[in-house]
């Protein structure tokens, strides 16, 4: 995907979404959406005795990506991704990630801390592209100024998702409240807005969203921003996050030409 084509973004459509109907979805100018896989919090289970010359199946924590109809893959103009969102309380899950092979599959990794120590191993260490939380509960701990800038400095954004707000007055709150703290300690930087849909009538149209970022504390410039170009930046740090790091050698044009033979 060339980053000209990424255009308008929604980062989280439920992956129980009817995917017939993301037509719906490009009508309403979106450009890039990503299917998005939540995983609750793993727990382990108890380990059963292996029998004598028995080989233990390596069992992986997470579940592989939504599959796409092949008439969708070849009819859709979206640019469909594949995201993940995994619970998280301790650090204790950088080892079931790092053993999965389904986890390579996705194009997005985001976190859901449910306590401080998750937050602050999110922000500080792990190699994620998004930090996001349950628009139906406050945010259980504080988020402070240093955490914030620990995070964006590492090029992690911070997620608001709106389709909870269209239907419970609760969320809304919550909703404005979390993006009015994250304005207050981070001037709301590195900050995407999604809708969270799990069907169609809770998607809006791109510029009924930008104008929901009044509500949420931004004018209308940043909350293009939102939807355009922080989506971009997220999905050019994943692919490198999946890629691994390039270098690049720069020489002079007469040492290319030296090289080539040419006077």
């Amino acid at each position: 995907m060339n980053p000209q084509e990424i255009g308008y973004c929604d980062l989280s459509i439920s992956k129980n979404f009817d995917l017939t109907q993301l037509q719906i979805i490009e009508k309403l100018g979106v450009n890039t959406v990503a299917l998005n896989t939540y995983v609750e919090e793993v727990c382990e289970e108890p380990k059963k005795k292996k029998k004598k010359g028995a080989v233990r199946e390596k069992q992986d924590y997470f579940p592989e990506p939504v599959p796409l109809p092949d008439d969708i893959k070849r009819n859709s103009k979206l640019n469909i991704l594949q995201r993940v969102t995994i619970e998280i309380s301790d650090a204790s899950i950088a080892l079931k990630i790092n053993q999965s092979e389904n986890i390579k599959k996705y194009d997005i990794i985001a976190v859901l801390p449910k306590t401080l120590q998750a937050f602050q191993y999110a922000c500080g260490s792990m190699d994620v592209e998004i930090i996001t939380f349950a628009p139906e509960t406050r945010i259980p701990f504080k988020v402070s100024r240093k955490l914030y800038r620990q995070a964006a400095e590492r090029g992690i954004f911070f997620e608001l998702m709106y389709s909870a707000a269209i239907k419970d007055t609760t969320a809304r709150k919550n909703i404005i409240s979390t993006a009015h703290n994250y304005h207050a300690v981070g001037k709301s930087k590195n900050l995407i807005l999604s809708s969270g849909a799990e069907q169609p009538a809770q998607v809006r149209g791109i510029h009924d969203v930008i104008n929901l970022g009044f509500l949420l504390g931004v004018n209308s410039n940043e909350g293009i921003k939102l939807i355009l170009n922080n989506p971009k930046q997220l999905i050019n740090k994943a692919k490198g996050r999946r890629s691994g790091k390039l270098y690049m050698e720069v020489s002079a044009v007469s040492e290319v030409e030296d090289s080539l033979g040419v006077n």
